[in-house]
């Protein structure tokens, strides 16, 4: 994991994601955001476990996804806004929007496909690059489809759409590149 910098709480490959404690890594994002809400840290405490158990079976379908990254509240180019997660795999960019309800809203359709579209438009390692927004209602199962660019699942079929997004002719997106 490199050093913690101000534009975001945890980066990671995903092998080091994966066996990292769920504890530790909310400790990192608490160092970042300091005046962290109770809300907030619950959240963290509830999503982290199941995005690690994702990158486990995503690890254990393709070897190559050793290289793969993560990046959890990541402070998006010229805004104050952070992403949840966001995981860099061959040839694409995946950001997910965490929300800890069964169905989304319309602000929440609004708010994942607005971190696709500035991430698109504003961060050269995206610029050609797909960048696949998923918005994630923790308390569901399943793929609920796509709407205005973004995908609506539960976190339990995330392997499956990391798969076949997945461009493995395609080197990684570079987290270096990335993050500086």
């Amino acid at each position: 994991m490199s050093e913690n910098s101000a534009r975001y709480g945890w980066d990671s490959d995903f092998p080091t994601f994966e066996k990292t404690g769920a504890g530790e890594i909310r400790e990192k994002l608490q160092a970042f955001i300091t005046d962290a809400s109770h809300q907030q840290v619950a959240a963290w405490d509830q999503s982290i476990p199941p995005l690690q158990d994702e990158v486990t079976e995503i690890l254990a379908r393709n070897a190559s996804a050793a290289c793969y990254e993560t990046i959890l509240e990541y402070e998006l180019p010229m805004e104050s806004r952070r992403t949840d997660v966001i995981f860099l795999i061959s040839g694409a960019v995946v950001v997910i929007e965490l929300k800890g309800n069964e169905r989304p809203s319309q602000a929440d359709l609004d708010q994942a496909a607005a971190y696709g579209r500035d991430l698109r438009c504003y961060h050269r390692d995206c610029a050609d690059v797909p960048v696949y927004v998923v918005l994630m209602p923790t308390r569901t199962k399943g793929y609920h489809g796509e709407a205005g660019g973004v995908h609506i699942m539960g976190p339990d079929v995330l392997d499956d759409f990391i798969a076949k997004s997945d461009r493995p002719a395609m080197a990684p997106v570079s987290v270096s590149s990335f993050l500086s």
